[in-house]
Formats: structure tokens, C-alpha cells, sequence
């Protein structure tokens, strides 16, 4: 007896297609949100006594700010991912066990972030050599995320095209581009360190870089648009 699961026809509708899409959408967005907010539940403030004084207080509101650092870095990465996979699944319209797997899996980098921030932060302020290990577990971990990524998109756009909206070539290569930029500066990183510590975070220039141009390119482009622009209402007036 085959017990496979298959999609039904692009002409046939499950009567609750569309609410288990979103249920499965819903149950993503609430795990990214825990994440975030788990972030800043291990953040814990510093203890005012009667006894404390102000030049304490400010010491160690300054010793902080390695954590605090850390904190809005997985912030930002956490909602970079979100972003990713938001733009991945408003193609979706329909399931399998597979887009399933994929989208768990996609998760399963994500729960860690308050773990390997955490670990992270806690040992910032550390001179001890071992400071290298937390940080590579956070490297390891974005890693991870941006491969899980990749293998959710591939799921949605390329293998299982029929459950999916067509996505543009225009969007595909831009999706692409940044995706494979950010993990090969992760992973850059992540070798460097095992060379030079100090010297790891140059592995995200290429992620700077592409930021930089991407930033200025779409300036010339919007400016191009505005010229054209400007010129047909010119000639329009003519």
C-alpha cells in the first residue's frame, strides 16, 4: 500500500489548503519571535543595593556593552533570516512533507541563537584563549542558518515548483547573490579563526562590500529612473 503523500492537481483544492499554509507560516513566525525574545531574556540587568554607588554602577552598565553588542547583532541576524524566509514563502500556495521538512529544518538554526549568543556574550569580556570556541559556535550557527535557507528556497522555487508562485529571474538572482555572499563570509570567517582570532571579522568584508554597492547602485538606478521620468513629463509638456 503506498502511504506516500502527493500535492493534489493544480486544478483540485484541499477546502483548507490555504489555512494550513498559513498555519505552517504562523508556527514559523512564532518560533523566530520566541528566539528574539529569548535573546534578551538571558540579558540580565545589573543588582542595585543600598550599598552600590554610582561609579559601580556605571562600571558595570560599561561591561555590558560587549553583551548588549552581541544582543543586537543575533537581533538583527534573527530578523535578516525572517525577512529571507518571508520573501521565500509568499511564494508558497500549497505543501508537501517535504516543503514541511524544509521549513523545520530552516528552524532549527534559529532556536539556537539565544544559546549560542548567550554563550557568546557571557565570555565576551574573557582574555582567556577559549573565547574563540563561543565564537565559533555563533559563526557555525549562522552558518547553518544560511544553508538551511538555501535548501527551504531551493525546495520552493526549484524542486516543488507546482506547490509554489513563480518567483522572477530578476528576484531569484538577487535572493541567490546574497544569500551565497553572506555564507561564504561566515564560513570565511570561521577559517580565518582558526588562524588568527583577531583577524576573523575580515572575513565579512565581502558582505560590506556588496552592502556598500548595493546601496549605491540602486541610488544610480533610482536617480536613472528620476531623469527618464523628469524627461517624458518634459516632453510630455512639449
Amino acid at each position: 500500500m503506498n502511504t506516500s503523500f502527493s500535492p493534489l492537481p493544480a486544478t483540485e483544492k484541499h477546502p483548507k489548503q490555504d489555512f494550513q499554509v498559513e498555519r505552517i507560516a504562523f508556527f514559523s513566525d512564532a518560533v523566530f519571535a520566541i528566539a528574539i525574545t529569548l535573546l534578551v531574556i538571558e540579558f540580565r540587568p545589573p543588582l542595585i543595593t543600598k550599598d552600590t554607588t554610582y561609579p559601580e554602577l556605571w562600571h558595570v552598565l560599561k561591561e555590558l556593552k560587549f553583551k548588549f553588542a552581541a544582543l543586537v547583532l543575533s537581533f538583527i541576524l534573527i530578523i535578516t533570516y525572517w525577512v529571507r524566509h518571508h520573501t521565500i514563502f509568499k511564494h508558497v500556495h500549497n505543501y508537501n512533507r517535504s516543503i514541511i521538512f524544509a521549513n523545520m529544518l530552516l528552524l532549527l538554526p534559529i532556536i539556537f541563537f539565544p544559546f549560542t549568543t548567550s554563550f557568546l556574550y557571557e565570555n565576551l569580556s574573557s582574555d582567556n584563549d577559549l573565547l574563540v570556541i563561543p565564537f565559533r559556535f555563533f559563526i557555525f550557527n549562522n552558518i547553518i542558518a544560511c544553508i538551511t535557507m538555501f535548501i527551504f528556497y531551493w525546495m520552493v522555487t526549484r524542486r516543488f515548483t507546482a506547490l509554489s508562485f513563480p518567483i522572477t529571474k530578476i528576484d531569484a538572482a538577487e535572493f541567490e547573490k546574497k544569500l551565497v555572499i553572506l555564507t561564504l563570509s561566515f564560513v570565511l570567517v570561521f577559517i580565518i579563526s582558526f588562524f588568527s582570532f583577531k583577524n576573523a571579522g575580515y572575513g565579512l568584508v565581502p558582505v560590506a562590500l556588496f552592502v556598500i554597492y548595493t546601496r549605491v547602485m540602486t541610488k544610480k538606478n533610482s536617480l536613472h529612473k528620476k531623469n527618464i521620468h523628469a524627461k517624458q513629463n518634459s516632453s510630455t509638456a512639449d
